[in-house]
C-alpha cells in the first residue's frame, strides 16, 4: 500500500522556493499547489490552493515540515516523509 509520501512524489510536478528559503510552493498535477511559510519562530504555516485538491490531501495528512535551503521536507500522520529539492 502507497503511503502519502510515495502520492505526494508521484502526484507532485514542481518545487519552488524564494531565494530566503522561507517561503515555498509545491505544485501538483491536478494544477493545485501547497504553499509552506517558515520565516520565524511564530511564523510557520501550510496552505493548500483548493479543497478537494491533491494538495489538500497532502496538507491534511502532514503532521510537521521543515522548510530550509537544503530542502522541503514533508512529516506526514502516516510515518512517511518526504523531501523535495530546488531544481529536482
Amino acid at each position: 500500500m502507497p503511503t502519502t509520501a510515495d502520492t505526494a512524489y508521484a502526484q507532485s510536478t514542481r518545487y519552488v522556493a524564494n531565494g530566503g528559503f522561507d517561503k515555498a510552493v509545491l505544485f501538483f498535477v491536478d494544477g493545485s499547489y501547497l504553499q509552506v511559510e517558515h520565516s520565524g519562530i511564530d511564523t510557520r504555516w501550510a496552505k493548500a490552493s483548493a479543497q478537494p485538491s491533491m494538495a489538500d490531501s497532502v496538507c491534511q495528512a502532514m503532521r510537521l515540515f521543515r522548510l530550509n535551503a537544503k530542502h522541503l521536507q514533508l512529516y506526514f500522520t502516516d510515518g512517511s516523509d518526504a523531501e523535495f529539492f530546488v531544481n529536482s
